[in-house]
């Protein structure tokens, strides 16, 4: 059983270095692209497209369900974990304190709850009940692509290897890339980690 986690391209609030969250915010130009790139790298018809309710997950899925003919399953625990009154910002607007404790926050997630946010225990628990669902509803040898957030994916890594929350802070999950878990034999096992080969462009195809 294959799992293919897939973080969202590129948004607005990407390249301005804005904390999104929950924000609804819709994919850049150069996130559509991305999300075109990554649908012509799957070799393999997936059997199920999870994809989050938010709307960059949405439109960055399109171009692989069209693909494959899949329909999008939406799963609300597939949602990037709410930053409550850190959304919208960057960290240069961030008075002294509110830095000091975003600092905080980033090197251990588990430690630190955003104000008016969601704690990465709440976060892991939606994911893992997420994950249940999924294998419940798929066969021996099936696999599923999950377009998703950076948050989730990170969940995702630390739920299936038994890592402690801190070391979610040390797993970067850049946007468009791809992360593959799979389950054999009662385990999971990391095959593949944030690779995005799949947005290199040669110069023949940028003619």
């Amino acid at each position: 059983m294959r799992f293919t986690w897939i973080r969202h391209g590129k948004t607005l609030w990407n390249r301005e270095f804005r904390l999104q969250g929950s924000s609804d915010i819709l994919l850049s130009k150069e996130g559509v692209l991305q999300s075109k790139l990554l649908a012509a790298s799957f070799c393999k018809h997936p059997q199920y497209l999870f994809v989050s309710p938010l709307k960059r997950a949405r439109q960055f899925a399109r171009p692989l369900a069209g693909l494959f003919n899949l329909q999008p399953i939406i799963r609300e625990e597939l949602r990037e974990m709410s930053f409550g009154n850190w959304e919208g910002l960057r960290y240069e607007d961030m008075d002294g304190e509110t830095k000091k404790l975003y600092l905080a926050w980033y090197k251990d997630p588990g430690s630190i709850v955003p104000p008016e946010g969601e704690s990465f225990d709440a976060l892991t628990g939606r994911v893992n009940s997420f994950i249940a669902a999924a294998q419940g509803m798929m066969q021996e040898g099936e696999s599923a692509a999950i377009v998703t957030h950076g948050g989730v994916i990170r969940a995702a890594v630390v739920l299936a290897l038994g890592l402690p929350a801190v070391k979610a802070g040390c797993l970067q999950v850049d946007a468009a890339s791809v992360t593959v878990l799979d389950f054999y034999a009662g385990t999971w096992r990391l095959v593949k980690f944030n690779d995005t080969c799949h947005l290199q462009i040669t110069e023949g195809d940028k003619k």
